[in-house]
């Protein structure tokens, strides 16, 4: 149990722990001896290389198959479509006409080119052209009788130019067609050019310069090869197999170069004469289209001279003087609307002047007025607030001499009151005065203090009531004083008060005439907008008259320019009957001689086509000889490439398995098989470079 934990948790050496640090070189080493990272530097190279080749090949072989199937199908529907069309054209005049008795025409329709691979389709073809040929050729006699005997020759000679002409197209297609596959080819050559390229980068790769470098320490370094693990013996031997290779490849690529420049050279001869024809085609094409637009400033610049017999263009003529003397008519009515308009928008101006003059002058009477009433009104109302202070003031003096009335009459009667107390006492005083002899010393000196301490109470009772009397006079002086200053205020604010009161009413009559200018005023205004909206229904009445007559105008110009149009459309149909038969014959000559052109650039392109031919039957003995020569090199070289491509490809621990899995430690790839075993077993130490590596480290890959 020990050593299963002690072999579990031995930790790497110093070294492993310095490699796991260091990643694999991108870069090759320049000197000293091959090492394990120049190999694996190598190894990615080659596969890289490799995989770059099968990638441009599966690129070329989809790009060429997906060309073919498009071409393919798009020409089954083209020819689906047109056996259709001509059943339908067989069937529609199979019992129409009588085709028992008719000759067949054989220039109508091209006779097909009998080709060895395609028989079956050539008869399907010769049969429809025969079938289509019986239903023409009585459609055309009948045509050709009915038509006048000048036109014969004219129409034969078209016909003879149409088969030509279709004659020419097909001719022309096929060199399109052939010119197009010699495009295919030109392109396939440069890829095979970027391919040799490609090889002769591989020959001059820093690697197999390095590799060729080392050869020669291969032999003193045999031991070290025994010791190292099984991976990097096997990618040496790639390598060396590689290198063995790669020199015998140099005179076939250079050959196979040689060759493709030539073709090339012939392709390019070919195509520049396809330019050629293509430019002749151009420059017919412009002269043509200089024709078109002479012939468009012709017609759009027609004289009268050439229009004067015309009865279309009479008629058009007289349609056009009655337009323009109805245009006039309507442009005298309309400026006499336009007058009277005039007129009553200045007699409209003229009544607003008047009315609002009136509304001026009316109201600056009576804001005269106003003031007058106002001044008069002021001047009763400072009138009656005086003669009201005066009424107050003299109240106030009446009512004082009532109060000294009353006073002199209390005290009048005070005194009267007073005097007979003082002669009752008196009386009885006497009375007493003769009983006082009868009484003795003692009661009379009683009676002396209760008669003095009365006189003290009397005394001090009228001080009091003396005082009471007092404070009650000048209370009422007092009050007396504070009624008169209230008086006075009082009066003061009457006055402001009737003075706020005479602005109130002031205000209120401003604001009742304000009002009832208001009222005369909205008043005039809605007569004024009466009168406006009256004026208004005149103007969009005459507006609309004058909109119809400016429509019927542009109507009428409308027609003139229709019949202007259509004069000129009658000119160019003239003209165009007339220059239909100088254009026949043109185009007569003009087809003649695109045919001779053409028959020679046919006879130029077959002469290319051999010179083609025989260059490639040429090249092909070529190749013959040099494969009988070079069989068995060529079935060597491209073993060792197979094996070695293989040694690459396979797990270098049982040679087996496709490389699948990557130890992410080191970098070194191996099956997942394999893997998995060392895994199973805890080996888990890489059997290229002995490091140690763990199930998470595991990266599967696909080559």
């Amino acid at each position: 149990m020990a050593a299963i934990e002690d072999r579990k948790r031995s930790l790497p050496d110093a070294d492993t722990h310095e490699t796991k640090k260091q990643k694999p070189l991108n870069v090759l080493s320049e000197d000293g001896p091959l090492t394990q990272q120049d190999v694996v530097y190598f190894q990615k190279e080659a596969i890289w290389r490799q995989m770059e080749i099968y990638k441009q090949k599966a690129k070329l072989m989809a790009r060429d198959l997906q060309k073919y199937k498009r071409q393919y199908e798009a020409n089954e529907l083209k020819l689906n479509i047109l056996d259709l069309w001509y059943e339908q054209i067989i069937t529609l005049f199979n019992g129409k006409i009588d085709t028992e008795n008719s000759e067949l025409n054989e220039s109508l329709l091209i006779r097909v080119t009998n080709n060895d691979e395609s028989s079956s389709i050539d008869d399907v073809l010769e049969r429809r052209r025969v079938h289509l040929l019986k239903v023409l050729s009585p459609i055309i006699d009948s045509l050709k009788s009915s038509a006048l005997e000048e036109s014969r020759e004219l129409i034969n000679k078209l016909e003879k130019l149409n088969s030509e002409l279709t004659s020419a197209k097909a001719s022309n297609e096929s060199l399109t067609k052939t010119k197009l596959g010699l495009e295919e080819k030109v392109e396939t050559l440069q890829q095979d050019i970027l391919n040799l390229i490609k090889e002769k980068e591989r020959v001059n790769s820093k690697t197999l310069q390095r590799l060729d470098g080392n050869s020669n320490n291969d032999a003193n370094g045999t031991d070290e090869k025994e010791d190292a693990p099984n991976g990097q013996t096997e990618v040496k031997q790639e390598v060396k197999l590689e290198k063995d290779a790669s020199p015998d490849a140099k005179p076939v690529d250079n050959e196979e170069y040689e060759q493709l420049t030539s073709q090339l050279e012939e392709l390019k001869s070919t195509n520049a004469l396809l330019t050629s024809q293509i430019q002749e085609i151009t420059d017919k094409n412009s002269k043509s289209q200089l024709e078109i637009l002479l012939l468009d400033t012709k017609l759009h610049n027609l004289q009268e001279a050439d229009l004067s017999d015309n009865m279309y263009y009479k008629n058009v003529v007289k349609n056009n003087r009655s337009l323009q003397d109805q245009i006039m008519k309507l442009t005298k009515i309309n400026d006499a609307n336009i007058t009277r308009l005039s007129d009553l928008e200045s007699k409209q101006n003229d009544l607003k002047q008047l009315i609002s003059k009136q509304l001026v002058e009316e109201n600056e009477s009576l804001k005269e007025q106003l003031h007058k009433s106002e001044g008069d009104l002021v001047r009763i109302r400072t009138t009656r607030d005086e003669l009201i202070s005066k009424q107050s003031i003299l109240k106030s003096q009446l009512e004082n001499q009532k109060t000294n009335a009353e006073l002199s009459k209390l005290n009048q009667v005070l005194s009267s009151r007073i005097e007979q107390l003082e002669a009752e006492h008196l009386s009885k005083l006497t009375e007493d005065n003769s009983k006082l002899s009868e009484l003795s010393k003692e009661d009379l000196i009683n009676r002396v203090n209760i008669l003095s301490n009365e006189m003290k109470e009397i005394e001090a009772a009228f001080k009091e009531t003396r005082e009471v009397s007092l404070k009650k006079l000048t209370g009422a002086i007092d009050q007396e004083n504070l009624v008169k200053k209230l008086t006075i205020e009082k009066t003061k604010a009457d006055q402001k008060y009737f003075a706020s009161m005479r602005l109130k009413d002031s205000i209120q009559s401003e604001n009742k005439v304000l009002k009832a200018q208001v009222n005369k005023s909205q008043d005039l205004i809605k007569n004024l907008n009466e009168l406006e909206k009256n004026y208004l229904n005149k103007v969009d009445i005459l507006t609309k008259s004058i909109n119809d007559y400016k429509t019927i105008k542009e109507n009428s110009l409308q027609e003139n320019a229709q019949l202007q149009d259509s004069v000129k459309g009658l000119r160019t149909s003239k003209e165009s009957l007339e220059n239909e038969v100088k254009k026949l014959t043109k185009s007569l000559e003009a087809r003649t001689d695109e045919n001779s052109q053409l028959q020679a650039e046919v006879a130029h392109s077959k002469i290319t086509i051999n010179k083609l031919e025989k260059t490639l039957k040429s090249t092909e003995s070529l190749l013959k000889k040099y494969k009988q020569n070079n069989t068995s090199l060529i079935l060597q070289e491209d073993e060792q490439q197979l094996e070695a491509l293989r040694s690459i490809a396979k797990c270098s621990v049982c040679s087996k398995n496709w490389k699948d899995t990557v130890i992410s430690v080191c970098g070194h790839v191996f099956c997942h098989k394999c893997t998995q075993e060392r895994l199973a077993a805890r080996l888990r130490r890489c059997p290229s470079c002995n490091k140690g590596f763990s199930a998470n480290d595991l990266l599967t890959i696909h080559l």
